[in-house]
């Protein structure tokens, strides 16, 4: 029987996402993953190096797979973040993977400063001076995306606060609304 190693390296990566967006890197187990992909332990270490070259190459397939699926479009940052909550809501992994490399990792997975470079550059001011909306283009993005998640990580009991199911989708909905209105606003040249 030939094997496919494109297609075992595929299934353990998949299986690595959800493993370590559930545990993270320190509490993710190589074991778990191997069973849940059908390859054994060595396959892992030969296709990846070690636990922590597994966990990079997931977080590159998960933020090239969100990069990809949602594009930052510096010139429609209220669409960008109503977009990037539906990716968000679609794929928690996503959220979740961030997160723990925030928490665990730092300065580990792909290295984005290019592409956001790049679109901080084109928000106006060469990267430095203010946007049309009088903030600083950096700052402006980094509230954008913070609205995107904002919903996904506040406590139960807030999102309760409103008397419905906080994931019901009318509710979704509305919180999108909100969103796409707050980035506008947030975007809107200053008179």
């Amino acid at each position: 029987m030939v094997r496919d190693s494109a297609a075992t390296r595929n299934r353990i990566l998949e299986a690595a996402i959800g493993e370590f967006a559930a545990h993270g890197l320190a509490g993710g187990r190589v074991g778990r993953i191997a069973e849940v992909s059908g390859a054994n332990q060595r396959s892992i270490y030969v296709y990846f190096g070690s636990k922590e070259g597994l966990f990079n190459a997931a977080l590159r397939r998960v933020i090239g797979d969100l990069v990809g699926a949602v594009p930052l479009t510096e010139d429609d940052l209220p669409g960008y973040a109503g977009r990037m909550f539906d990716y968000l809501l679609d794929h928690p992994e996503a959220l979740r993977m961030g997160m723990w490399r925030h928490l665990e990792r730092p300065a580990s997975g792909p290295d984005t400063a290019d592409v956001y470079a790049e679109k901080v550059e084109a928000m106006g001011g060469g990267g430095s001076g203010p946007t049309e909306s009088g903030l600083p283009p950096t700052d402006l993005l980094v509230l954008v995306q913070g609205l995107t998640s904002s919903w996904l990580t506040s406590p139960e009991d807030l999102l309760a606060a409103a008397d419905a199911d906080p994931y019901s989708p009318e509710r979704l909905a509305v919180h999108r609304a909100v969103i796409v209105e707050a980035a506008r606003r947030l975007c809107a040249p200053v008179p």
